[in-house]
């Protein structure tokens, strides 16, 4: 990873991305997530990684993690609603399947007005993927979405978020099916191409 250069700083201070990122949000938190998605629908539009945006200004970006039921049909409702195009990144073996029951149609429909990112099958650190796991863990989610979205997810999150490592068979597999950006713990990153190395564009985000 290169260092952070002024640069970056630079680039920061220019095009800041504001994030919203939700789990799971019960139902008394309902009221304050509409505001808070309210608040960011009027700063900016929304980030799309293959834009490079505006000059000046915050783009935002929305995001839902894990597909726990309730949180999706909220949050797709609630952003649709406020012309947010929003970010979800399902698991498909979920850890708590009480939480998780969206079903592929309703995915589908989700999928017509947000985009679904990949985030593993089953809740894996990009560590924890294995050559014995890789094909349950990073291939048949993303075969999946393909199924259900109409293509294959260019964004990805790793569970604790982190960034490309070149050497490890999860996001080495990841990259060979398409995914192109990562979402970390702080960041948003390019993949670089196959056999170059760092990130590929040397912005924050």
């Amino acid at each position: 990873m290169n260092r952070w250069t002024p640069g970056h700083s630079t680039a920061l201070t220019r095009t800041p991305i504001v994030a919203l990122n939700f789990h799971e949000i019960i139902a008394e938190h309902r009221a304050e997530v509409r505001r808070s998605l309210r608040h960011v629908a009027g700063m900016g539009p929304r980030f799309d990684p293959d834009d490079p945006g505006p000059v000046d200004g915050p783009r935002v970006f929305v995001a839902f993690y894990d597909g726990m039921r309730d949180a999706a049909m909220f949050g797709a409702e609630e952003c649709a609603n406020l012309g947010l195009k929003a970010y979800f990144f399902p698991l498909f073996d979920h850890y708590d399947p009480e939480l998780a029951n969206v079903t592929d149609d309703e995915w589908r429909q989700i999928a017509t007005m947000h985009e679904i990112g990949f985030h593993t099958a089953g809740h894996a650190t990009v560590t924890e993927v294995t050559p014995r796991t890789v094909q349950r863990e990073v291939v048949e989610p993303m075969v999946r979405i393909e199924a259900i979205a109409g293509y294959r997810p260019r964004i990805g999150a790793w569970k604790g978020g982190s960034r490309f490592d070149p050497d490890l068979v999860g996001d080495q597999t990841a990259r060979a099916y398409g995914v192109r950006y990562l979402v970390s713990n702080w960041s948003i990153e390019r993949v670089p191409l196959e056999g170059r190395s760092g990130p590929a564009d040397d912005r924050p985000g």
